[in-house]
């Protein structure tokens, strides 16, 4: 299979899609103006302590001052006051009247570790289940830890070289003592070191040698990864490739037609079936449909035919729409369990090419499978969309004749407290046909008034204006 990675570099964003056979199966997308906070780190200064609370507010330069448990802080250290200077890490961003939520648990993350200087602790991955594989990651981890810090050992890390380990551990050792100088020369309340962006985000997790190639269009960028890459993973250099044509990158790889997709509740199969996605606060409920397809020699061929492909792209649309928390799937319902076994094991593949954590639960005789899927970042809709400002996020408005009576309503409304002869009614082009000449005239004999009806394409269909 072949999978890439295309960084799309523009002045008020960064697109990154990662593609599979020339489907798009994940998208990340950076808005320059809404640059995230987490992990961060700042030289902070405590401004307020509420015991009571067991926290304090720290100011960090920001808009609002960042909140900080004290029960983060070592036992010996939580007698703090105001005024003292606290080296912290952004982990939540500010919401709404809230500020940032900091950490003294200071970590750097790399594809094969994650660094913690002010944390005495050795962990492994609970994926990596080995027991030899533990033993030898943990040997090469002791060699070099540094005395008082830690190291999480990521999944990643598993079958990887010694040397690779220990190369990303220096590296992470070097950026911490950059971290601690800068630390020396700034004042209260200043920026310390600023979290690597998406883009570095996307080439740590996702750029592997499973992937043939990364593809940035933005000179800049491809040299700050390059160089990062060199230091990190030299033998990925081959993959990395700097897009010179004038054309997007995006319109190259056909995305942007597939971007343009990725609202639409209904996706089609190849089959000519259909899935229908519908997302909700609480759950998000997907349903299977076999449409025109009838292709099998049976009902439950066909079903399960239209079920299978379904799965695949079920598990495509939850990565690429990053879907999280409860999944209700409805799939066509089949008789026969092993047919049901089998589209289970359809999506449990799927579910290995996906980096959050999923848990499935068993088909039943319905169709219904459950699962619950890690919420790793904000969903993209809530990035590109925001509720209908005309059915506030329903997806519903009144019909065409709903509309009709309640402006009839209206006519005879105003009709009766206005002295004049005639009234102008405006509303949108689809709903004037419904007021033809018959019932026009039947208003205005109920009036008394002249009735003119006037089109008018800048109202919505929900509105209406009346006037003499």
């Amino acid at each position: 299979m072949r999978r890439e990675i295309l960084v799309d570099v523009a002045e008020d964003e960064v697109r990154i899609g990662l593609v599979e056979e020339g489907h798009l199966v994940e998208l990340f997308i950076e808005r320059i103006e809404e640059k995230s906070l987490v992990g961060n780190i700042y030289q902070g200064t405590v401004v307020n302590v509420l015991k009571g609370l067991r926290s304090c507010f720290l100011d960090l330069g920001l808009e609002k001052n960042a909140f900080l448990p004290l029960g983060e802080l070592p036992p010996n250290k939580r007698d703090i006051k105001k005024g003292d200077r606290l080296l912290v890490q952004i982990v939540k961003e500010p919401i709404g009247e809230k500020g940032a939520k900091a950490t003294v648990k200071i970590s750097l993350p790399g594809r094969y570790l994650v660094f913690m200087p002010n944390v005495q602790h050795i962990g492994i991955s609970k994926r990596i289940q080995d027991d030899k594989e533990r033993v030898r990651l943990r040997a090469i981890i002791k060699e070099i830890i540094p005395q008082g810090a830690g190291f999480v050992v990521r999944t990643e890390a598993s079958g990887h070289h010694r040397k690779d380990l220990i190369r990303e551990c220096r590296y992470l050792l070097n950026l911490w003592r950059i971290i601690e100088k800068r630390r020396e020369t700034i004042g209260e309340g200043h920026l310390v070191h600023k979290a690597f962006g998406l883009i570095f985000y996307v080439v740590r997790e996702l750029f592997t040698e499973e992937v043939d190639s990364l593809i940035i269009n933005s000179k800049m960028e491809y040299k700050q990864v390059r160089s990062y890459v060199k230091m990190t993973d030299p033998h990925l250099l081959r993959k990395l490739n700097l897009h010179k044509r004038k054309s997007p990158l995006f319109d190259m790889h056909n995305l942007e037609k597939q971007l343009s997709k990725m609202k639409d509740q209904k996706i089609f199969l190849p089959c000519g079936g259909s899935i229908i996605i519908e997302q909700a606060e609480a759950l998000t409920a997907i349903d299977v449909n076999t449409g025109r397809f009838a292709g099998g020699k049976s009902l439950e061929e066909t079903a399960f035919l239209t079920n299978c492909q379904a799965a695949e792209e079920i598990m495509r649309q939850v990565r690429l729409r990053n879907i999280g928390g409860l999944i209700i799937i409805d799939f066509i319902e089949m008789k026969q369990k092993k047919n049901r076994e089998k589209v289970m094991d359809v999506l449990r593949q799927q579910t290995l090419r996906d980096k959050a954590k999923i848990d499935l639960l068993p088909i039943t005789k319905l169709g219904l499978v459950e699962m619950s899927r890690q919420r790793r970042r904000e969903s993209i809709l809530d990035t590109l969309c925001q509720p209908c400002p005309y059915c506030a996020g329903s997806g519903l408005v009144f019909s065409e004749k709903t509309m009709f009576i309640k402006i009839k309503k209206e006519i005879l409304r105003t009709a009766a407290q206005t002295e004049s002869k005639s009234l102008n009614v405006f509303m949108n082009p689809r709903i004037a046909p419904l007021f033809d000449e018959k019932k026009v005239e039947q208003i205005s004999k109920m009036t008394g008034k002249r009735i003119k009806i006037r089109p008018d394409y800048k109202l919505h269909v929900e509105e209406s204006e009346i006037s003499p």
